[in-house]
């Protein structure tokens, strides 16, 4: 295999170029030499690689006399619900590349209790087990057993524990499934609910037949926002492939950024369990949440991005939730892990519950705050680009290195910083007027060209 496919949280490569069935049943056994797990949850997404990687990452786990619970197609949120809902389970994996393109495939894994494995917490040591042939080192006399489970009645009635049933509205709710199996679950609560769903791409399908499953692509959003207005719906709602990321789209069908969701729902959290709670975020565009925090009397906590080290400071901070601008959502009633299903839960109970349209509602976090939106550029050297960055802009504000490198003054701050998951050099700008986010833009724009 490719070593490179070892990312900072979570295992990504083209199949079968870079990562095949080889290596998945390596990376059981990988997984079986450092962790020495009991009982392990599989699932996959729908992308078309998925089923025969899956049945070699099983049988890696199986060689290696681990017993194996099968949860099929599922989204990645439910695999951290089954992991962290009982202590039967040593740890879990997803066959899954996320919102990655159709040729890519990949591994996101957890310990036991859902517990995050990134770089620094053994996915590393993973690859430098197998680099060094630890593998095959794993044996058992007695082989593990396969159990197929269905736990989709579960996950719901855990997820829907995060609101009041009896106060939903039944409104009309445009629902972006991208193809994944996101749609299982989204469709049994709207009827549940009560709710009219107008559904869009919600036949698993991961040929992908429109294109990477990234609704945070611009190009992603069209079809969502033109069915919003079509239908006159209260809000909508785009999940990527494996659903641990949710997006939204207010009444008009305008995207609103997950730097301005992260604040509404601290707000919604910190209203529900009380102000005394932290709430943690990343470094990208961090101004609505941080002055909602604050506001609020909560605790500000701004952390590296990225679900394993999100899940490792959720932890370690008790923080009451966590938000990205990638639309990643963190919760403490969910184990500490991201899902993609109670943020929709939470916004339609908060629209429920305030008669006002959803613009007006985020108009309280959107209010004199510009931003440029992440922008992405492929570099040669990424580490080079921001070093020159921080020559151009040292002393300028107050820096922060938490995750890539960030600069604040009184009226505008920046985050740039390498991409985990993609080979990008990834830009937010944020500051009080529009004309300082064009004039620094256009400042780190110059440099990345000459560089």
């Amino acid at each position: 295999m490719n070593w490179d496919v070892f990312r900072a949280y979570d295992i990504r490569g083209i199949y079968p170029e870079e990562i095949d069935e080889e290596a998945y049943y390596r990376i059981a056994k990988g997984y079986v030499y450092f962790f020495k797990p009991k009982t392990m949850v599989v699932g996959m997404d729908a992308r078309l690689s998925s089923p025969p990687l899956k049945k070699s990452l099983v049988q890696g786990f199986l060689d290696g006399g681990v017993d194996v619970v099968d949860i099929g197609g599922i989204t990645t949120d439910m695999l951290y619900y089954t992991v962290g809902a009982s202590s039967e389970y040593s740890g879990g994996v997803v066959v899954s590349a996320s919102h990655n393109p159709k040729e890519y495939n990949g591994l996101k894994m957890v310990r036991e209790k859902a517990t995050a494995i990134s770089s620094e917490t053994g996915l590393f040591d993973i690859r430098d087990a197998l680099k060094a042939g630890k593998d095959a080192e794993v044996t058992a006399s007695t082989k593990g057993t396969c159990t197929d489970r269905d736990i989709l009645d579960h996950y719901l009635n855990h997820v829907l524990k995060s609101i009041d049933r009896s106060v939903i509205k039944q409104f009309t709710i445009v629902a972006n499934a991208n193809f994944g199996y996101v749609c299982r679950p989204a469709a049994r609560i709207a009827s549940q609910l009560g709710l009219n769903f107008i559904t869009l791409n919600f036949e698993p399908d991961g040929s992908f037949p429109k294109g990477p499953p990234d609704p945070m692509l611009p190009g992603n959003r069209t079809e969502t926002e033109e069915l919003v207005r079509k239908n006159n719906a209260k809000f909508g709602v785009a999940w990527d492939a494996d659903a641990d990321r949710a997006m939204f789209f207010d009444e008009k069908g305008e995207f609103i950024s997950g730097a301005y969701i992260t604040a509404l729902l601290a707000d919604i959290l910190l209203t529900k369990y009380g102000s005394d709670n932290t709430i943690i975020f990343d470094p990208r565009v961090i101004w609505p949440t941080l002055e909602t925090v604050k506001r609020r009397g909560g605790r500000p906590i701004v952390s590296k991005g990225g679900h394993a080290f999100m899940k490792d400071r959720m932890r370690r901070e008790n923080g009451l939730f966590a938000g990205e601008l990638s639309g990643h959502y963190y919760f403490r009633e969910n184990f500490y892990a991201d899902n993609g299903v109670i943020p929709f839960l939470l916004v339609l109970e908060h629209l429920s519950t305030h008669d006002q349209p959803f613009s007006e509602i985020m108009k309280t976090y959107t209010a004199g705050h510009y931003m440029s939106g992440e922008l992405n550029f492929h570099v040669k050297d990424i580490k080079a680009v921001i070093e020159k960055v921080k020559e151009k802009f040292h002393g300028e504000g107050q820096e922060d290195f938490t995750d890539g490198y960030s600069l604040e003054t009184a009226e505008w701050r920046f985050n740039i910083r390498g991409s985990n998951t993609e080979p990008l050099l990834r830009l937010n700008i944020e500051a009080r007027k529009p004309e300082l986010v064009d004039q620094i833009r256009a400042e780190i724009e110059n440099i990345i060209k000459s560089a």
